[in-house]
């Protein structure tokens, strides 16, 4: 009897694991199918990029099309995710687990935060790359106004330029980088066609960001207007019309002015909200014509 029920014992197993054997490799297919249509898409918009510019109208359709993807993407995966936890290598295979990162990375913020605890046990696990769990924690942050832990995002300009958007503490970056399995910035960087020098000082220690463009009404850049910060001159746009400065956290209220010749000044009092580190601010300036 002991034997017989042995026989109905080691059957019922082996039937438990088959069927899951057999989910977990339709769950596979399921995510590979969903990781061609997430990178496809990303692929093309590159292509379109390339010949008719970052700002054309084929580019805007296909970042369009991008975010109708991504959003049934993302319905997909959280249930997956839902219902069976982040699945590591050892259930799916490598593309579809790299997918649920992909996915998750390139959905909406709410989605991320959501899931943001889920990939960091995970990541602790074995079930995902430590790494995976540091770019969507940069990505987390900056959506909330936080700087960036390990330098994994760009901002890109009209034009196609890219800049790293701020990141705390960064003289010590490479050191976070290094141990989720991240190479150096200054290597990274070069994937975005940046030159990169690690600062030897803090730039933000204890400042809080505003960064943005200044253009003319007719969206063209302006290089080099002057900006103030009271009465100091802190910085000057790029060729892009990019700026950056650092304000003293203890500053809750200043006066930003933008002044180069040839156009009106443009002057505004800016007025810190809570805990948030980085500010954005887009210029506009009105030619100054004679008589006018």
């Amino acid at each position: 009897m002991k034997v017989v029920f042995c026989i109905l014992l080691f059957q019922f197993t082996t039937g438990l694991y088959a069927q899951e054997s057999q989910t977990m490799d339709s769950l596979s297919k399921v995510l590979e199918k969903i990781y061609y249509s997430d990178q496809i898409s990303r692929q093309q918009v590159i292509s379109l990029q390339k010949e008719f510019g970052y700002s054309s109208e084929e580019v805007r359709k296909q970042d369009s099309l991008i975010r109708q993807i991504d959003s049934i993407n993302t319905i997909s995966v959280s249930e997956i995710i839902d219902k069976y936890g982040w699945l590591g290598t050892d259930q799916i295979s490598d593309t579809a687990n790299r997918t649920l990162f992909l996915v998750i990375q390139h959905a909406d913020e709410k989605t991320q935060l959501k899931y943001l605890d889920t990939l960091k046990n995970a990541a602790g696990t074995g079930r995902a790359k430590p790494s995976q769990y540091a770019l969507l924690l940069d990505r987390t942050n900056l959506k909330q106004g936080k700087f960036q832990e390990y330098g994994s995002q760009l901002s890109t300009s009209f034009s196609g330029k890219n800049v790293f958007d701020p990141i705390r503490d960064e003289p010590n970056v490479n050191k976070r980088r290094k141990l989720v399995g991240l190479s150096k910035l200054e290597e990274y960087s070069k994937i975005f066609n940046v030159t990169y020098t690690l600062p030897k000082r803090d730039l933000y220690k204890n400042c809080y960001v505003l960064k943005g463009y200044v253009n003319d009404t007719t969206l063209k850049p302006i290089q080099n207007v002057s900006i103030y910060l009271g009465r100091r001159l802190v910085t000057k746009t790029d060729e892009d019309g990019y700026y950056i400065i650092a304000v003293r956290k203890n500053l809750k209220t200043v006066k930003i002015l933008y002044n180069i010749n040839g156009f009106n000044d443009e002057l505004f009092t800016f007025v810190k909200e809570g805990e948030k580190e980085i500010y954005e601010k887009y210029v506009w300036l009105r030619e100054n014509k004679a008589g006018q």
